[in-house]
Parts: C-alpha cells; sequence; structure tokens
C-alpha cells in the first residue's frame, strides 16, 4: 500500500507532549544520507523506521546519534502520517549501549560532546526510552545482532521486539562497574530474571529470550524482512488513537493497586467511547459483519 493509499489522521492522537519542528517526511529527507548523522531514516506505507547508523562502533550511542534519534521518535509521534514505528540497527549489531569513548570523555568534564544533558546529566538513553513508553504509536524493536546495557534499555522499552537468531539482549555492565537494565528489563522478566543477567552479565538469546518475554517473536534471518513487512503492516492498520490511550493507561496503571487501575482502566474505556472516531468505526464494522477501515483518529 502506497503512502497515498494509506489513510491517516488529521492530528496527532492522545496527549503525546513531543516538541517536533518537522514533520517525520521532512526529518527523514533531511538527515538520511548525510555522512554527518549517524542515523537513516524512511516513511513507507505508515511505518517509520529509524536505522541506527554507527557498525563501526556497534551502533553505540554518542551525541549525534542519540540526539536525532530522540528527534526521530518526537517527529514520528506528532506525525499522523506515521501509524507505527521500527527501531533498527545497521551492521552487525542493534545497539552496544552508550559510546565508552563519549562516556570517558564525560567522565574527564566533557559536558558537550557526550551521550549526556549538558546541564542535568541525564543519559540521552533515558529521554529515547521515556519517548518510547509514551509515545502514542506501536514502536517495534527489530534486532538482528545484540543489544547490551542501554541498547538493551531501548529494545526493552519498546512495545514489541522482533528478533532474528542472530540477536541477544543483556546488561554486560556489572562487567565495567555500572548499575543500569533495572526498571525495564525488570518489566519484561521479572526482578529476579533480571538480577541474574546483570550478576553474571551474560547475553540471553533465541528461544531462552522468547521464554523471558525479552524477544516476542523470533524468526530466522532469512524470514526476518518478511516477518518485519507483516508485523508493521498489521500495527500501522490498527486504530491508531486507541493505541496511543492504551500505552498512556499501561504507564498509569503500572503497579498500582487493582482497584485504583481498574477505575482507571474504566475511565480510559469511557474517553475511547467519546473520543476515537475508529473505536465507531470498529463498532459499526463488528455489527455489519466487515473488516474495519481505521484512520488513526
Amino acid at each position: 500500500m502506497s503512502q497515498e493509499q494509506f489513510p491517516v489522521a488529521q492530528e496527532p492522537p492522545g496527549e503525546w507532549a513531543g516538541a517536533a519542528t518537522e514533520s517525520f517526511a521532512d526529518f527523514a529527507a533531511r538527515v538520511d544520507g548525510k555522512d554527518d548523522v549517524p542515523l537513516r531514516a524512511r516513511l513507507e506505507g505508515g511505518v517509520a523506521t529509524l536505522t541506527l547508523d554507527r557498525p563501526q562502533r556497534r551502533n553505540s550511542l554518542d551525541l549525534t546519534l542519540s540526539r536525532h534519534l530522540l528527534l526521530g521518535l518526537m517527529c514520528a509521534g506528532d506525525d499522523p502520517r506515521v501509524r507505527t514505528v521500527v527501531i533498527t540497527g545497521n551492521g552487525a549489531a542493534f545497539c552496544a549501549g552508550d559510546d565508552v569513548e563519549s562516556v570517558r570523555r564525560w567522565r574527564l568534564g566533557d559536558r558537550v560532546d557526550t551521550p549526556f544533558d549538558p546541564v542535568t546529566s541525564d543519559a540521552h538513553y533515558l529521554r529515547v526510552c521515556e519517548a518510547i513508553l509514551h509515545l502514542p504509536k506501536p514502536v517495534v524493536a527489530a534486532l538482528t545482532g545484540p543489544a547490551a546495557g542501554a541498547g538493551a534499555e531501548i529494545a526493552c522499552a519498546a512495545d514489541f521486539r522482533l528478533a532474528d537468531t542472530r540477536a541477544a539482549i543483556g546488561s554486560c555492565l556489572a562487567g565495567v562497574g555500572h548499575v543500569g537494565n533495572v526498571v525495564l528489563m525488570s518489566r519484561l522478566t521479572g526482578p529476579a530474571r533480571a538480577t541474574e543477567i546483570y550478576l553474571t552479565g551474560r547475553m540471553v538469546s533465541g528461544t531462552e529470550a522468547v521464554r523471558l518475554g525479552l524477544f516476542d517473536r523470533l524468526c530466522e534471518p532469512e524470514d526476518f524482512d518478511r516477518e518485519l513487512a507483516e508485523l508493521t503492516a498489521r500495527f500501522a492498520a490498527l486504530p491508531t488513537a486507541s493505541v496511543g490511550l492504551f500505552k498512556e493507561l499501561r504507564e498509569r496503571s503500572w503497579g498500582q493497586p487493582a482497584e485504583y487501575g481498574l477505575r482507571l482502566q474504566d475511565a480510559y474505556h469511557l474517553k475511547t467511547h467519546a473520543t476515537v472516531m475508529d473505536a465507531r468505526e470498529g463498532m459499526a464494522a463488528f455489527a455489519e459483519k466487515r473488516p474495519p477501515r481505521f484512520t488513526g483518529r
């Protein structure tokens, strides 16, 4: 289905607090293929793909890559033509985490060219993960190689992780005396298994990663592109505004008492009836025994 044929919303759904100043298509045209920007971006069929492109550094995050990744996510969240987002890596790795050399410079006092905020010292991967969690559209991490440290955090923040048999995921932080991979990984595996992965420093792959919830689907490398295309087409055809409300509800209800969570869930259900046009289309299609045609509104 071409971009022109794909039904689009007229305004961004939900309460996404992005700060994009351009459409995702304009962002992609500005950065894609530029030698000084280690990120590739494209929009096709409602699917925005962001490809980390530092293969010589295993797609580790420096200032330029992390800032452009965050901006790309903001543009995707704000652009009604985007119905789902894919994050993937070029080369042999998904993302090896923060760039070690950049971290070393930050420890020596560099507050400019490192993947940390120069004022707050917040790691940029933290903002990337927050953007993924709150982006009001499905986000897929497409892994064809290892994800470690901050790269594992980004993968765990995604709504769905598609991996081929070359992929693996782990912490690797204890080995360098650092702390991390606690909050998001624990949401997938439970705290005991996340602790074991941190303490041992091992990378988890294959069917074990699926069993632990670190990967949602595993396929052979030769099937990966087809599986990704089918998955993202399915996600892009969903009622995008409802997906955004689901993700917002998920974050607000996580860890809350069941009674509070159920009341909140009911409030969001009523909000869906009141504000989501696709909810009306879905009910009408069900009554008329036909497939729904969601527009994302």
